[in-house]
């Protein structure tokens, strides 16, 4: 893990996050850091989901490195979310949106650029619609949501 700050919000697992924020003083208001490294111990979504009760809702917040994280998942939950920093992460939240319709092909997606004003489609989309909001998105960052029709 790249530590900007200890228990920092910005500390990260993706190298290429961190890298990016030490060139980038306007997203913040200052270049970060990350003069620190920590090797952490991680676990995969679907070990995870087996050690505990299946989950209504996960939030993904790791700063860049959702793709590894979803990698993990391997059936579908009835909620889910991640950020996806733009421009520098749109390839990755592409990888993100493809990945979840490999999991659940008839998942919906969502997005919001600020949670406090709600979603941004009055409909859910299609994986395709997702993509193509997310590629034409001029926000500094959003949160998709995915939704399933598994109930737990």
């Amino acid at each position: 893990m790249w530590i900007d700050a200890p228990g920092g919000a910005k500390n990260t697992l993706s190298q290429k996050w961190a890298e990016s924020l030490k060139e980038d003083d306007k997203r913040f208001g200052e270049k970060l850091h990350f003069g620190k490294e920590k090797v952490v111990q991680t676990i995969s979504m679907e070990d995870l989901i087996a050690q505990q009760e299946a989950p209504f809702f996960i939030k993904i917040d790791v700063e860049g490195y959702e793709i590894n994280v979803l990698k993990g998942l391997k059936r579908p939950v009835p909620y889910l979310s991640f950020e996806v920093n733009l421009p520098e992460f749109r390839e990755e939240g592409l990888a993100c949106i493809r990945r979840l319709g490999e999991v659940d092909p008839t998942g919906a997606f969502n997005y919001s650029s600020d949670c406090r004003n709600g979603l941004a489609s009055k409909q859910w989309l299609s994986l395709a619609g997702m993509a193509s909001a997310l590629a034409s998105c001029r926000e500094p960052s959003i949160e998709i949501f995915w939704k399933t029709g598994r109930r737990s």
